[in-house]
């Protein structure tokens, strides 16, 4: 059978999605033919043809409208431009109710090729496989991301596809709340799903509080199917140049020693989200770390981490690049003595290796939700950008697990493992519900048919 792969996310300078979606590709071609994918640099209102409709602007421009709408905040013509645009009748294909989403791609698909693409996309594939990943969270105003992976949803339901919503968390926004119009959007795609998997504890119980129609299963992410990459020690070089990346910039050579003990500390969402505030604080946290007289390493595990770069600077330490290969990123991080940040498929690449981690907050439940998973006594995480008082219980907490070295590696290894044997058990339950379908559709034929009169000869 064929599956269209919705939310390929290996495009961009994030750790997480290239790793998370690599393995999932991984799982779902275990049992599919993954005959196309819908890449996640698509979801962002951006130059890639997927944006708004309706425009003057001819379909061969549209590129050109979207980067005045990125830049009319800045450019006074720009804001003109698109402002005459919107007033004859140009929108975002994208709404907040899903069936005006699809509504849009079926009605618009002929002017604009990649609207045309995506729909021929699901046309020729036999299942919709939608990866939730961090996208669905309920924000207000609403994440583009999370309403064009339920407009997918939605248009594999239009054109009689079987729909799986996996690899999915489902949270509020811890800044602006719940938006109860996106939840109920949500709450009516989900519900007709063929299968819906959650990939944390925390999602089951939201699921269960503002979405009781839906049954979903529990499967963590993706990324913990990779155990077996570092289950043997795959250790980066000891000489750091050789995991620097094209184009090798000077800044980052000659700063990455792998041969002895190391500490990693990364970024994370809300710690990007405010630059000047995060530089401050990390500086402190690096300052102090390295007090513990290990080498420390900065890793930039998203695009959105450039604010390490000027905490480099000011402390002298070395930065792995957001490009690095994203398994020599998890090897490094898989062999740290201790991993700081608030990323958290990072987090789960150092699990992999046994690394203990040390959790700072970010957008949504994420980083609570994970050492809930890996049996942390303490499921809680530090603000992400820690107060001086914090940092001393960091560096505390990060002594402590230097000095328990390989019992508690041991312990996150094991935790690792189990959730790894649980999440490649996906690709059986998208292949038992198909199968589980097919069977009770041939029972009701049977029914059916058992049911017609019979003819006299």
């Amino acid at each position: 059978m064929k599956a269209l792969f919705v939310g390929d996310n290996r495009y961009g300078p994030n750790w997480g999605g290239r790793g998370a979606s690599i393995a999932l590709y991984q799982l779902i071609e275990q049992e599919f033919e993954v005959s196309a994918v819908v890449p996640g640099t698509l979801f962002p209102l951006g130059g890639h043809g997927l944006g708004y409709v309706n425009t003057l602007t001819p379909p061969r421009y549209v590129w050109l409208l979207h980067h005045m709408l990125s830049g009319r905040k800045k450019r006074r013509v720009f804001d003109w431009y698109v402002r005459i645009e919107e007033a004859l009748g140009a929108k975002d294909f994208i709404r907040p109710d899903p069936s005006h989403s699809v509504e849009n791609i079926l009605r618009y698909k002929e002017r604009y090729p990649a609207l045309q693409q995506i729909c021929a996309q699901a046309a020729e594939a036999d299942v919709v496989v939608v990866n939730g990943e961090g996208d669905m969270v309920f924000t207000t105003p609403p994440r583009r991301e999370a309403l064009f992976l339920l407009a997918m949803a939605e248009l594999g339901f239009r054109l009689g596809k079987r729909v799986f919503f996996v690899n999915a968390m489902l949270s509020d926004c811890p800044v602006t709340g719940r938006n109860h119009h996106t939840v109920a959007a949500a709450r009516r795609v989900l519900s007709q799903c063929d299968t819906v998997t959650l990939r944390d504890f925390e999602s089951l119980e939201y699921a269960k509080e503002t979405m009781p129609e839906i049954e979903p299963s529990f499967v963590p992410d993706s990324l913990f199917a990779w155990f077996s990459f570092y289950q043997h020690g795959c250790a980066p070089p000891p000489n750091g140049d050789f995991v620097i990346p094209f184009p090798e910039e000077h800044r980052y050579l000659r700063k990455l020693d792998f041969s002895r003990p190391y500490i990693c500390v990364g970024g994370g969402g809300l710690a990007a989200a405010s630059p000047q505030d995060a530089v401050r604080s990390y500086t402190r946290l690096v300052q102090r770390i390295r007090g513990l007289g290990l080498p420390v390493y900065l890793t930039k595990n998203c695009g959105r981490d450039a604010f390490l770069d000027e905490v480099a600077e000011r402390t002298g330490v070395g930065v792995v690049p957001a490009t690095t290969s994203i398994l020599m990123a998890g090897a490094i991080l898989a062999n740290a003595r201790v991993f700081i940040s608030g990323r958290y498929h990072p987090s789960i690449l150092a699990s992999l290796g046994g690394t203990p981690c040390i959790f700072l907050a970010t957008t949504a439940h994420k980083m609570g939700s994970l050492p809930r998973l890996l049996g942390y006594p303490d499921t809680s995480a530090f603000s992400a950008c820690p107060s001086d008082a914090e940092i001393d219980d960091i560096v505390a907490r990060a002594q402590w697990s230097v000095a328990s070295a390989e019992p508690l590696r041991h312990r996150i290894r094991s935790a690792a493992a189990t959730r790894c044997d649980e999440a490649r058990q996906l690709p059986i339950l998208l292949r038992r519900t198909i199968d589980a379908r097919f069977r009770s559709k041939r029972s009701a034929d049977h029914i059916t048919s058992a049911q017609l009169p019979v003819r006299a000869p």
